[in-house]
């Protein structure tokens, strides 16, 4: 038997509500994500695919040092591949390798201004969300996404650990590990060609939040 979460998975993909406030937030993120390689298009989670998600990080708190104001924070999300993939009715469940979470710092006057392009990889993307300094970067293990093939919206966690970057000297070694990382994903009408879903998420220590079925707040996605 694959290893599931599949009460909280279930939960959250059907829940979907506001999120809950966590004891400790890190960073909040939003943007999209595809499959690359996608042997199957119109299959999500297949055998030999890989996941990855890019977009804006606009809230980065303690212990990070952050300046927004000078400064644009995206990310990527990489090296995500399928273990297993489990059909409960409408419902997969997949669980990925171990991948990398990497967040990026460039400045808004003389960097490369984020680009998601069309049908990624691209020449933009996602080269311009992973330019600049690398301000945080560590492991994602125990990604399990939860997928509903009758609405095409679901939502994932992991576990996150710090591992490098510009920021890792703020970090005490206790404070490293046992982030939760988390999300959802789901359909809007402005999602670029090639791209899968609109996601948004954040990473923090506390109990998982779900996430709302509205997408019309996230205003940093649309530029």
């Amino acid at each position: 038997m694959p290893r599931m979460r599949p009460l909280f998975a279930l939960l959250a993909a059907l829940a979907i509500a506001a999120p809950v406030k966590a004891d400790t937030l890190l960073f909040d993120y939003v943007g999209f994500d595809y499959e690359s390689p996608d042997p199957s298009p119109g299959t999500f989670g297949e055998a030999g695919s890989g996941y990855v998600g890019l977009g804006s990080v606009p809230g980065l708190f303690a212990p990070l040092v952050a300046d927004t104001t000078t400064y644009e924070y995206t990310y990527l999300l990489s090296g995500l591949t399928p273990l297993t993939t489990t059909t409960i009715g409408s419902y997969i469940i997949v669980d990925y390798s171990v991948g990398t979470l990497s967040i990026y710092e460039d400045s808004k006057t003389s960097g490369t201004a984020s680009d998601y392009g069309t049908l990624p990889p691209n020449a933009t993307a996602p080269a311009s969300f992973s330019d600049g300094t690398l301000y945080l970067t560590g492991t994602l293990a125990g990604f399990q996404f939860v997928y509903n093939n009758a609405t095409n919206t679901g939502s994932y966690n992991a576990t996150f650990t710090v591992t490098g970057g510009s920021q890792l000297v703020n970090f005490q070694p206790y404070q490293r590990d046992g982030w939760t990382f988390a999300g959802a994903s789901g359909n809007a009408l402005n999602i670029p060609d090639g791209y899968l879903h609109q996601v948004d998420g954040q990473n923090f220590l506390g109990p998982v939040p779900t996430r709302a079925s509205s997408w019309g707040g996230i205003k940093t996605l649309y530029r």
